[in-house]
């Protein structure tokens, strides 16, 4: 039993509702207790449940003159009628409460690993690019290199040598700068290092100290899940994180696509579609860790469109749309390599031309598919 409404409306049996029935349910909904919201309003005259029809009309007088009455069944409280501004402001507590969770969750970052068992398929210039799309957005983004031969590193020039600095110097020849420090320690207690800034970016490198990271796993499983553990330490610091990983299986790409709620799968030639069965294995894996991992779009990437064996591997991808949906395609472009050689992104090297206009087509429809923008924005800027 309930009455709905606002103070200008009418009960069937007359009486204006300037109250409210609030039963253990409906106060559930507004993540109070029955019990709770009771001891804050002090002791409140109760009535039995049989004698709510006999006293329905001086009841509901009263609580219309703002007392609170709590209803009883066999001596155990089973609803209150109260003021409809009582009622009111348990709606906006609810509210507010709601828009803080929600606001809270807008600023966890989205993560996502860049990843192919096949080498070879462009997973680090897809990573890269995607992370310079989204900061031409707008977007705070990190990167995070978990390749120990450490590809995505050298293309942001942080392996090249600087005013004759020794290897042991430079920053991104340190271990702090890594991943690795969510590996040296228990479940838990793994903390990253302070990221390198670059370009606006926050990037944790690669070195050869991540060698290391492998053995660290594989001696203790319970670390597969430290580099997620440190990540949700530093999430809200960011709109994205990018990881990029090795090829193959190792214990450090399982421990990154652990890390990872989203995944994304380059595929530049037939080699890259040999071992999707191994992803797909990846990702059950990884799930005790991250519930809501999944492959959220396949790249065509490298694409040469008027080839006949692109045709027919664009073909056999369309067959992956019951897995994920595809993106839109990046072409096989030298100004990819010749952007990664002057140590910088085709955005920024060659920011007109037509694989630059690729990659930010694949960087909205990721927007998309994560429902970061709508789809009749797409061809906006940040939503």
């Amino acid at each position: 039993m309930a009455w709905h409404g606002t103070a200008w409306r009418y009960t069937p049996l007359g009486y204006r509702v300037s109250h409210f029935l609030c039963t253990p349910s409906l106060l559930k909904g507004v993540h109070i207790s029955y019990n709770t919201y009771m001891a804050v309003k002090g002791s409140d005259p109760t009535l039995k449940i049989r004698e709510l029809r006999s006293t329905l009309a001086e009841v509901l007088q009263q609580v219309e003159n703002g007392q609170r009455v709590l209803v009883e069944k066999y001596y155990t409280p089973v609803a209150a009628i109260v003021p409809i501004s009582d009622y009111l402001a348990l709606r906006r507590l609810d509210a507010s409460r709601t828009q803080t969770q929600l606001t809270k969750e807008k600023h966890m970052a989205h993560r996502i690993v860049v990843t192919n068992i096949s080498g070879g398929e462009g997973k680090t210039s897809v990573t890269r690019e995607l992370a310079f799309a989204l900061l031409e957005q707008g977007y705070k983004v990190a990167l995070m290199d978990t390749d120990p031969q450490a590809s995505l590193t050298k293309s942001l020039g942080l392996h090249d040598e600087e005013g004759g600095l020794g290897r042991d110097e430079m920053p991104g020849f340190q271990e702090k700068h890594t991943v690795l420090g969510a590996f040296q320690k228990e479940s838990g207690e793994g903390r990253l290092g302070p990221p390198i800034q670059l370009m606006d970016l926050d990037i944790w490198v690669s070195n050869d100290h991540l060698y290391g990271a492998d053995t660290l796993i594989a001696s203790d499983l319970s670390r597969l899940g430290n580099l997620r553990e440190a990540l949700d330490e530093v999430s809200d610091q960011y709109d994205f994180v990018l990881i990029d990983t090795k090829p193959g299986i190792t214990p450090l790409l399982n421990a990154s696509v652990a890390a990872a709620d989203h995944l994304i799968v380059p595929i530049s030639g037939d080699k890259g579609t040999e071992n999707l069965d191994k992803i797909v294995r990846l990702i059950k894996a990884a799930r005790g860790f991250a519930p809501r991992i999944g492959v959220r779009m396949f790249v065509p990437n490298r694409v040469r469109g008027n080839t006949r064996v692109y045709k027919e591997l664009l073909e056999l991808m369309q067959s992956y749309k019951t897995v994920a949906p595809l993106s839109s395609q990046i072409r096989d472009s030298v100004i990819v390599m010749e952007a990664a050689r002057a140590r910088k992104s085709v955005l920024k090297y060659r920011p007109g031309s037509e694989v630059a206009q690729d990659i930010r087509n694949v960087a909205q429809d990721l927007l998309m598919l994560l429902g970061v923008v709508a789809a009749e924005s797409a061809t906006g800027g940040q939503s």
